[in-house]
């Protein structure tokens, strides 16, 4: 009797345990992460990077950003990343469409534009420890194959492994905010498994909408013993863009 009775109230607990684990996907996670931040689908930032190097010497660079979000279609995923200072990097310029699937990049100094694909993905941008792959694309269900893998009452834990054969990373690990739907910190693991990078996110703005602005983060490489610093000032959101400005075009113009 007494083995029945404790039988019975393992495959409750387990019962309970498995309710409790399958509550909420990973794909459920990416996703209401992607709804939040579509809420308002154009945003113009202007900012800061500080760079600092493996040898303790630090860069201040002036930046500003433009990006359009489509809840209904990932594929119409754009931003552009533009440097303003200093002189050397002023108007260095990169576009990113079809949620990283075409990046480009502009020089202005050789006055052209470069198609950046494949292996060049993995390239550094703009003399930052943040390759073209790092900033080209959000964290779609379509682009990894996530696992929740834990929980506490503040976040979720994931496992988000590229699909992309060819990316640099074995995994990604996603610490999300379970009210507020945004990533807190990513680690990202090489193709050996061992942690390589760290993005943290340092600040953030609560909006009426319920969505996050992310305000502060902070990039570490690992290896190269690099970091950089992003820090947004000036952020707005739904702004009116024109027609195609997401653009080869637009991207060599002096002014945008």
């Amino acid at each position: 009797m007494k083995k029945l009775v404790m039988t019975s109230f393992l495959l409750i607990v387990l019962m309970a345990f498995s309710f409790q684990a399958f509550a909420i996907t990973a794909d459920e996670i990416l996703d209401e992460m992607e709804a939040k931040s579509a809420l308002n689908a154009t945003q113009k930032s202007v900012g800061t990077m500080i760079l600092t190097d493996e040898k303790g010497k630090e860069e201040k660079r002036e930046l500003v950003m433009y990006a359009y979000d489509d809840s209904e279609d990932t594929e119409n995923r754009a931003f552009i990343f533009r440097f303003l200072s200093p002189a050397e990097v002023r108007n260095v310029t990169m576009l990113s469409m079809e949620d990283g699937e075409q990046i480009y990049l502009f020089m202005p100094a050789f006055k052209k534009v470069r198609r950046i694909a494949g292996s060049g993905k993995k390239e550094k941008f703009a003399g930052t420890n943040i390759s073209f792959e790092d900033l080209s694309g959000g964290y779609s269900k379509d682009d990894y194959d996530a696992t929740l893998v834990g929980e506490d009452e503040e976040n979720y834990l994931l496992d988000l492994v590229p699909a992309d054969p060819d990316s640099d990373y074995s995994k990604l690990i996603m610490t999300v905010d379970k009210e507020k739907f945004y990533f807190k910190k990513i680690e990202f693991l090489d193709l050996e498994g061992n942690l390589w990078k760290v993005l943290e996110v340092q600040k953030v703005q609560e909006e009426e909408d319920g969505s996050v602005t992310i305000l502060k983060m902070y990039f570490q490489d690992l290896k190269d013993n690099t970091t950089s610093l992003v820090e947004f000032e000036s952020v707005e959101k739904g702004i009116d863009l024109p027609n195609n400005f997401f653009s080869v075009r637009t991207i060599q113009q002096p002014e945008i």
